[in-house]
């Protein structure tokens, strides 16, 4: 069966009828739905006027259904019972879900792998899965419940909280900085010709990127292992190198690179899932 929702009175007007049947109270109906008096009254007429009879019965001793008032009542609380199991099953299904957690592949082994055991620790019911993309993954279509991206903060219908602020900088092997006779001018950087972030960044630091050499890995989660070995020039955050310059592996090269990076918990819309809220909780703690 196709309902015609066009012929169909308001959620609003049913809701408020059921209260009425439930309590046989206007002013109890308005207090069990947070409402005035006068609301309830004024959705019951509208409900009444839609289907074109009466009812409720009022009289100074108080509130009755009618034949058809009761008739509809019925068939209102076998719905709602079972829109009210509908929603909890959901519910109690959604709770044992895993939080699927988009972000980059090297965000995610920099910042939040080193540390997810602790996470484990604290929450041992609470399964993690993890879709690596460098791409902005919508998260609503691929039913993620959030993302850590860099950026500004505005992704339109998302949610988003600023995690954290980190520091960009070009980074390079010590065999490259280290060397007194490294000509800066001719070591690629470790980006596609056609990257539109790190050239702005770099424009914005002053660097006429129109003569600099490019070298596309094709795939960005190789340019840090690259870089390691000499091959180029990382532009990159602080926070995705910091092993990889504790374990000298990179270096800050000289290169006068002054920006600042902002990453940011974005989710869908809604609420977050008690499961999914208990991890924004843990990586806000990391920032």
């Amino acid at each position: 069966m196709v309902l015609d929702w066009t012929k169909l009175p308001s959620l609003t007007a049913l809701k408020a009828f059921e209260a009425v049947a439930q309590s046989k109270s206007f002013s109890e109906a308005a207090r069990s739905l947070n409402v005035t008096h006068a609301a309830i009254a004024q959705q019951v007429r509208a409900l009444e006027e839609h289907i074109g009879l009466k009812l409720v019965d009022r009289s100074p001793r108080g509130v009755s259904l009618t034949l058809e008032g009761h008739e509809l009542a019925r068939a209102l609380t076998v719905g709602f019972a079972a829109i009210a199991e509908g929603v909890e099953f959901l519910q109690e299904k959604g709770a044992n879900r895993p939080v699927r957690v988009t972000t980059t592949a090297l965000f995610a082994e920099a910042v939040i792998f080193p540390e997810i055991a602790s996470f484990w620790s604290e929450h041992p019911q609470i399964e993690v899965s993890f879709m690596p993309s460098d791409a902005a993954v919508d998260l609503v279509a691929e039913g993620l419940d959030l993302a850590v991206r860099a950026g500004r903060g505005n992704w339109p219908g998302l949610r988003s909280r600023l995690l954290l602020d980190t520091a960009i900088r070009a980074y390079a092997s010590p065999s490259l900085v280290d060397d007194p006779t490294t000509d800066w001018n001719i070591v690629p950087w470790l980006f596609p010709e056609d990257a539109l972030w790190e050239r702005a960044v770099l424009e914005h630091c002053g660097i006429d990127t129109s003569h600099i050499r490019t070298l596309d890995l094709g795939n960005p989660s190789l340019k840090v292992r690259a870089g390691e070995e000499g091959v180029g020039l990382v532009l990159e955050a602080e926070c995705d190198v910091r092993a990889q310059v504790q374990r000298g592996t990179l270096k800050v090269a000289p290169i006068p690179i002054d920006y600042t990076n902002q990453f940011f918990i974005v989710t869908p819309p809604w609420k977050p899932r008690p499961a999914t809220a208990a991890f924004i909780k843990w990586l806000e703690g990391l920032a």
